[in-house]
């Protein structure tokens, strides 16, 4: 039986992000310490993940780094959950 590991709740949420190597990649969910991105490649278990995300409504932008723990690798593209290890909040410039 699978044993439920998250800590906050989770909202089922569909937004673009820009990732560190210029890439771009869509969330399927997000939580206060941790989101699920779509990506394509392979990435690596541990791995680190940085990226960017306009909130354009709020007028705000979200960057982050994660690490990758958990991987669903499919045709062409990889799930990666990541854990948030330096969110930050601040205007569009």
């Amino acid at each position: 039986m699978f044993k439920e590991q998250r800590t906050e709740p989770r909202e089922s949420l569909a937004l673009p992000l820009k990732l560190g190597d210029g890439s771009a990649a869509v969330t399927r969910d997000i939580s206060a310490s941790g989101m699920y991105l779509e990506i394509d490649g392979r990435h690596q278990l541990g791995g680190a993940v940085v990226f960017e995300m306009h909130l354009a409504a709020a007028r705000m932008k979200f960057t982050a780094e994660g690490e990758i723990v958990r991987l669903e690798h499919k045709e062409g593209s990889t799930g990666v959950a990541v854990r948030l290890l330096s969110p930050k909040l601040e205007p569009l410039e």
